[in-house]
């Protein structure tokens, strides 16, 4: 299960630096969540870090991210693996 960890940090790493796209990183983590075989839901921590990435491309209008910088740079200061 280590190598999920890594994935979370890596992606939100990447949205902090621009370099994933939104709906690729979103994408990504609803199939995680929806996974329920994997028992990521029984980690708090990893539970919460892929509801987080799993919303990153929700818009309050158009082209008005919900999310931004700042929360994506506070969910990885969050992490506690």
């Amino acid at each position: 299960m280590a190598d999920i960890f890594e994935q979370v940090t890596g992606h939100m790493t990447g949205l902090i630096h621009e370099s994933v796209s939104r709906a690729e990183v979103a994408d990504w983590a609803i199939e995680r969540v929806k996974d329920e075989s994997a028992g990521y839901s029984s980690h708090a921590a990893l539970w919460v870090a892929l509801d987080r990435l799993a919303g990153v491309d929700l818009q309050q209008g158009p082209g008005v991210y919900l999310h931004g910088q700042e929360d994506f740079r506070s969910w990885l200061a969050d992490l506690d693996w």
